[in-house]
């Protein structure tokens, strides 16, 4: 009877210790929230990431990914990956234009070459100023997409060419246009195609992936090239607090070492490239301009740097301190040119020793 009764014990312990152990290795399950449709680079690149860190966390984290906007839309994104509807979400601070003013210096025409140097020039500006608009967050990355230029029914080859024509473009990017002496249209990108096809706008100022991506390039005859005042969208990837905080220490590590920024940066970078070979192919002209033009561009772009640094003034913050960003940006700029030059990348646009040569 006592050997029975032994026999049930280690046996009921030894099942106590199966449970406890498969409970105990249970993967930690995160959602991941992405509002790109299926198939586009955006989205593809997220599930090198979901691929790359399950496998690196050794199967301790899975995830459950929702791109296209099907757990969380591109505007309620940072609202819901707080909350923790989504424990990870990418989106774009556009979408919540005026929240994000401190990181929205980033959408300046600071005069970025590339997307490439952008993306590294964003990542720089958060770690250095570490702004509390992010605080209930954790950041895992900063982006910033192609560089915008402009897709026009008509040659534009100075600053004079584009005044009273009306261009698509939103935010601080509407704003550019405008300085620049054309007429802002504020469309949904999607729209745009049909707008430019019945003579609504006469154009877009927007990076060259959507040449290939929204088909622009069947309806748009030239590109003006206008890297010297390179303007973008500024993109975040971000988590939980409360996701992060609860993470072992060898997956937080996991996270923090992987290389977010660097494959971000190449993302844009391919896609662009693709968005005009596509161009070039369906016999799109593209425009640079002349010697001693750029400058004209880059000083009608200034008012609005001015006006954003007055925006931030009245919203408490000092002239020295919005000033010092927006010095620290260019500063970086440079820096990251010199660093894309040094390791041979080739990019969509920027300084010829930038450019990809297409035959």
């Amino acid at each position: 009877m006592k050997r029975i009764v032994v026999v049930s014990l280690v046996l009921s312990f030894s099942m106590l210790l199966f449970f406890s152990s498969s409970l105990f290795s249970a993967p930690i399950e995160l959602k991941w929230a992405n509002y790109f449709p299926i198939g586009t680079a955006h989205t593809k690149i997220m599930e090198v990431f979901i691929k790359d860190l399950e496998a690196k966390t050794g199967g301790k984290v899975k995830f459950s990914y929702y791109p296209a906007g099907t757990l969380l839309t591109a505007p309620k994104m940072y609202d819901g990956v707080e909350k923790g509807i989504a424990d990870i979400g990418f989106s774009n601070i556009g979408y919540t234009f005026g929240r994000f003013k401190a990181t929205e210096a980033l959408d300046m025409p600071i005069g970025y070459n590339t997307e490439w140097v952008a993306t590294h020039v964003a990542n720089d500006y958060y770690r250095k100023f570490k702004q509390k608009e992010w605080d209930k967050v954790h950041v895992l990355a900063f982006s910033i997409c192609g560089l915008n230029v402009l897709q026009t029914t008509k040659p534009v080859n100075k600053l004079e060419d584009l005044k009273g024509m009306n261009i698509r473009g939103t935010g601080y990017v509407g704003e550019v246009v405008s300085a620049l002496g054309g007429t802002p249209r504020a469309l949904p990108t999607p729209e745009a195609y049909d707008a430019v096809l019945k003579k609504v706008i006469d154009g877009l100022y927007i990076s060259m992936e959507t040449l290939q991506a929204f088909r622009y390039a069947e309806v748009v005859k030239y590109v003006t090239e206008i890297w010297p005042i390179g303007q973008g969208y500024t993109f975040y990837l971000i988590m939980n607090k409360d996701t992060w905080n609860k993470l072992p220490a060898d997956v937080k590590k996991v996270f923090d070492e992987y290389p977010f920024e660097e494959k971000l940066a190449q993302m844009w970078n391919e896609i662009d490239i693709a968005g005009k070979k596509f161009a070039i192919d369906k016999g799109v002209k593209f425009i640079d301009l002349a010697p001693g033009e750029d400058q004209k561009w880059i000083k009608a772009a200034e008012p609005v740097i001015e006006k954003y640094v007055k925006t931030m003034v009245s919203a408490g913050y000092t002239e020295k301190e919005v000033r010092g960003w927006i010095s620290y940006l260019k500063e970086r700029r440079d820096y990251w040119t010199k660093k894309q030059k040094e390791a041979g990348i080739k990019s969509s646009t920027g300084p010829d020793y930038l450019r990809v040569q297409f035959k």
